[in-house]
């Protein structure tokens, strides 16, 4: 997390010191307890093109363009395989923000990615 988005956190009144909101002023001493509450953003389906270049019931190859991310990461929540996967209607995995995914290429490596399009196919896969 970084410091602006911690200092926004306090300034809104997620963070409790001690039961207490806080203030971005607050000097810790030891012994306090500290209480965060910490609100996911959801991730965005968004209809990203992604050439496709095989699907069946339960798997799907598509060639994923350099440039493209793979998952969203600090500062890459939209605009990613993820989001476009989303919008697609595909899921499978255990992490919800990698849905299918069962490798990955770097944002400037352009390439072949397999994806599952079911649990079953995951667990297959990984």
């Amino acid at each position: 997390m970084s410091r602006s988005a911690a200092r926004r956190m306090i300034e809104e009144g997620s963070v409790r010191v001690d039961g207490t909101a806080s203030s971005p002023a607050h000097k810790m001493r030891g012994g306090e307890r500290v209480e965060a509450r910490v609100v996911e953003e959801g991730l965005e389906p968004e209809d990203i093109p992604i050439p496709l270049v095989f699907e069946d019931e339960h798997l799907m190859v598509v060639d994923k363009p350099a440039g493209l991310v793979v998952h969203p990461g600090a500062g890459n929540r939209s605009a990613t395989l993820v989001n476009a996967l989303l919008d697609k209607g595909i899921a499978g995995g255990e992490d919800p923000e990698r849905p299918g995914i069962v490798h990955r290429l770097d944002r400037d490596t352009s390439g072949l990615m397999v994806l599952a399009k079911s649990e079953e196919a995951y667990a297959g896969l990984v």
